[in-house]
């Protein structure tokens, strides 16, 4: 560094950083938001017939969607990054928990994709109607609803599969293996560790674009780190994703 500070030199890149976070930050946001001004400037329009106006509407709440997730996404990283975000291990349920991930992931699926994409459960704990857990269940469905949104993205046809079990680590700690299996557009083995970076997109080819700041699953690695957890990922292009994500629990 020569002569240069190491402060300043700190303070440098923390810059550098800051300057490039806003920047993506004001791309992601600026991006809807002309979609939503374009829209209502055609909707005002005393000459908008029913249709147009139905596909405008459609594209309205599409953007609005898009905004608050955004928002909600970039505003939890931020916090899960100050550390004011911390564990709050509590008795749970996983079959109740496993259950509420899938009836409020399953209404994520598009009207237009239900006829194309199966989403099942695949419970593999047991004939148990009860199992009862110790640890942040809170942040564990945030991580797989987050997951299972992802499969559902990148997903046209086939399907989604949102399995359970449980295995002992090297450590002998009992984990509980939560796995999101697609049949969807996959992942090329060059870009599986790309893809839990901040704001990182993989390459998109074809005519197809797929919405999305790249926030997801950069928050299911925090997560999954602040849980001392685990997460790995199986992808080919063309033959689907599996992620598989495990927390350390404790059998009650």
């Amino acid at each position: 560094m020569g002569h240069v500070n190491k402060d300043e030199y700190i303070h440098e890149e923390a810059l550098k950083l800051q300057t490039s976070f806003l920047k993506t930050i004001a791309h992601e946001i600026r991006t809807p938001l002309n979609v939503i001004v374009g829209c209502c400037d055609v909707l005002s329009q005393p000459d908008c017939d029913n249709e147009t106006r139905e596909m405008l509407v459609i594209q309205l709440k599409r953007s609005v969607r898009y905004l608050l997730d955004f928002c909600d996404n970039a505003a939890f990283i931020n916090s899960l990054e100050s550390g004011s975000v911390m564990p709050h291990p509590n008795e749970f349920d996983v079959i109740f928990t496993l259950d509420f991930i899938y009836n409020s992931t399953k209404s994520l699926l598009k009207t237009s994709k239900k006829n194309h994409v199966c989403y099942v459960m695949n419970n593999s704990l047991g004939t148990a109607t009860s199992v009862r857990l110790f640890g942040d269940d809170s942040l564990m469905c945030r991580a797989v609803a987050l997951i299972v949104e992802n499969a559902i993205k990148f997903t046209d046809e086939g399907t989604i599969t949102l399995s359970a079990g449980f295995e002992d680590d090297d450590d002998g700690r009992l984990m509980l293996l939560i796995q999101v299996s697609d049949t969807g557009i996959g992942i090329a083995k060059e870009y599986h560790h790309d893809i839990f970076k901040k704001f990182w997109k993989a390459p998109q080819t074809g005519s197809k674009i797929y919405d999305g700041a790249g926030l997801g699953l950069a928050i299911v690695q925090m997560i999954v780190d602040l849980l001392d957890g685990n997460i790995s990922v199986k992808s080919e292009p063309g033959e689907g994703t599996s992620f598989i994500v495990r927390f350390p629990v404790i059998r009650r």
